[in-house]
């Protein structure tokens, strides 16, 4: 009898680096509209969140600006570039940053990319 092993190809990545956030190609297309972001920090559930913010959003100002973080998109994947950000991420799961890659879920209704950090899913 065959167990059947878990793919990849429609999992959402996020990978954690010192500097930034990448999100794999399946994580990265719930992006594509857009040009930022805003990330939440669930410190009591050790979790994530990312935000996409539309254009129309920012006009509208139905955010404050000093929270949108850029998302840079590449052929397969998403960028999100921020140091002290990253920093705080750190902190948040008591170890330095050095590509762990956490399994993400998208949640349709509040419209957030949600990283769960409490286990890191491959080391990368």
């Amino acid at each position: 009898m065959f167990t059947w092993v878990k793919g990849n190809a429609y999992a959402l990545v996020a990978t954690l680096y010192e500097n930034n956030i990448t999100l794999n190609q399946a994580a990265a297309a719930y992006f594509q509209d857009v040009r930022w972001v805003m990330i939440g920090l669930d410190h009591d559930a050790k979790r994530l969140a990312i935000k996409p913010i539309t254009k129309r959003e920012i006009d509208l100002k139905l955010v404050a600006l000093e929270q949108l973080h850029k998302i840079s998109l590449g052929k397969g994947y998403a960028r999100i570039s921020n140091k002290q950000t990253m920093e705080e991420i750190a902190r948040l799961i008591n170890q330095p940053l050095h590509a762990q890659k956490y399994d993400g879920v998208y949640d349709e209704q509040e419209g957030l990319l949600i990283v769960d950090l409490n286990g890191e899913a491959m080391k990368g």
